[in-house]
């Protein structure tokens, strides 16, 4: 009789402590509210919904008519570490230019690093201030960086072909407009042309994000024009870092350029690829180009590449 009172005594305690452990507890709420402190914070914060808190936030200006921005946050999508870098160019303004690169500044196909590649555009008069990389390319053989897409260069083609229907386009034409365009008006302004290098797929076209059903995530390099073709945004966005930056699909990269400002945007090659450089210093020393992303190939290393677009200041 005593055992089965303890037992009693026993079963009532328990279900007490079962009782109490299933009730509810009050959890408090938590909501993001992220600070913008830039221009470009500010617009990516209202215009998209990819930023749930921001850590770095800082904005500089390159040469007359261009301003970086450095942008670090909390993707409100996945909860990961991004990191991104942009560039808006005021074609409006006199003293600053768009000029395609190439490897030795020669109409050859090899590859070379982009900071290299500024070495041999860099002089008085036509300083080099900051670059990306640009198309997609043959990255082995004998054709080893053949371009994609077309390559005008101070005017001149050194590349009129496509190597798909996905190929697309960015140019700078003759009297100092930028656009994005496709293969199907290619034949129809080709002649315009002062500048042109290759992309692929559209990001943004007509004002409107473009569905791309791609949702692979990896580092990217994309720009786009404003609908007046005097403003140009450029983007570049790390990834592969797991506690850095994790980097984007095509979806949120299109997100990002219509919030900047772009009617039309398309990416350009990424991955290892993707190089975001400027200028350090107002002289020519030989380390006056810094890469200010985090290349994923060897773990930081620049990457050698066909082309790409250099910030020229006059």
């Amino acid at each position: 009789m005593k055992n089965i009172k303890f037992l009693y005594l026993r079963i009532i305690i328990l279900s007490g402590i079962v009782f109490t452990s299933c009730e509810k507890e009050e959890v408090p709420a938590f909501e993001y509210k992220p600070i913008p402190k830039s221009a470009v914070g500010e617009k990516l914060v209202n215009g998209t919904d990819l930023i749930a808190d921001i850590y770095i936030d800082t904005t500089y200006k390159i040469t007359d008519g261009a301003v970086a921005t450095e942008l670090a946050y909390l993707s409100m999508t996945t909860g990961l570490a991004m990191k991104m870098f942009v560039f808006e160019v005021d074609l409006t303004n006199p003293n600053v230019s768009i000029e395609v690169s190439t490897p030795n500044n020669k109409p050859a196909f090899t590859v070379q690093p982009m900071t290299e590649q500024a070495g041999y555009e860099d002089s008085e008069g036509h300083k080099v201030w900051g670059g990306i990389n640009g198309d997609f390319f043959t990255t082995s053989g004998a054709s080893i960086g053949t371009p994609q897409g077309i390559l005008y260069k101070d005017g001149v083609a050194i590349k009129t072909t496509f190597a798909s229907s996905v190929n697309t386009y960015f140019a700078i034409t003759k009297d100092k407009k930028a656009l994005v365009a496709g293969q199907d008006v290619y034949n129809d302004i080709k002649a315009t042309f002062r500048e042109a290098l290759g992309g692929r797929v559209w990001l943004v076209k007509n004002g409107l994000p473009y569905n791309e059903t791609d949702a692979a995530v990896d580092p990217r390099t994309c720009i786009g024009v404003s609908e007046d073709g005097l403003t140009i945004y450029i983007m570049a966005v790390d990834g592969r870092n797991f506690w850095y930056s994790n980097g984007m699909n095509y979806s949120e990269l299109g997100k990002c350029m219509k919030a900047l400002g772009a009617y039309n945007a398309v990416n350009l090659d990424g991955g290892g690829s993707t190089t975001f450089f400027v200028r350090n210093t107002p002289g020519f020393t030989p380390n006056r180009f810094q890469i200010k992303n985090w290349p994923s190939d060897g773990g930081g290393k620049e990457r050698e590449v066909a082309n790409g677009l250099l910030i020229i200041g006059k």
